[in-house]
């Protein structure tokens, strides 16, 4: 609906409640084919700020605690930095301009509920 591909995205924050969360939602995005999510990580496209695919660069939840008590706003707020150019020095990413984020919520599986932001800076 953003009218984007995975091609154009500068930075992706996804919520990492596991390790396979991440790769799961790698996948389903549309930025690697099903089962090579671990690839992509072997890669180093994912580090911020010089992968081809910057990802979660303030840690995520697995780095800074459980996503449980962070919620979802941590990652957010991280692709808005990210977009501003206001992040942390060491992980910000070179002309930021569309940043993705996702989030999960509930119990994956039995009940929850998901959604997908496309970010863009005003130079978009």
């Amino acid at each position: 609906m953003a009218g984007v591909g995975p091609r154009d995205i500068d930075y992706l924050g996804l919520y990492d409640s596991f390790t396979i969360t991440v790769l799961e939602q790698r996948e389903g995005l549309g930025f690697c084919e099903k089962g090579n999510g671990g690839s992509l990580v072997v890669s180093g496209a994912l580090r911020s700020p010089d992968g081809s695919l910057p990802t979660i660069g303030d840690g995520g939840g697995l780095c800074n605690d459980h996503p449980g008590a962070r919620g979802s706003m941590p990652e957010m707020i991280e692709a808005v930095r990210q977009l501003r150019g206001e992040a942390t020095p060491e992980v910000q990413v070179r002309d930021c301009r569309i940043a993705l984020d996702k989030r999960y919520r509930g119990s994956i599986g039995i009940r929850m509920g998901s959604g997908t932001l496309v970010l863009g800076s005003e130079a978009v």
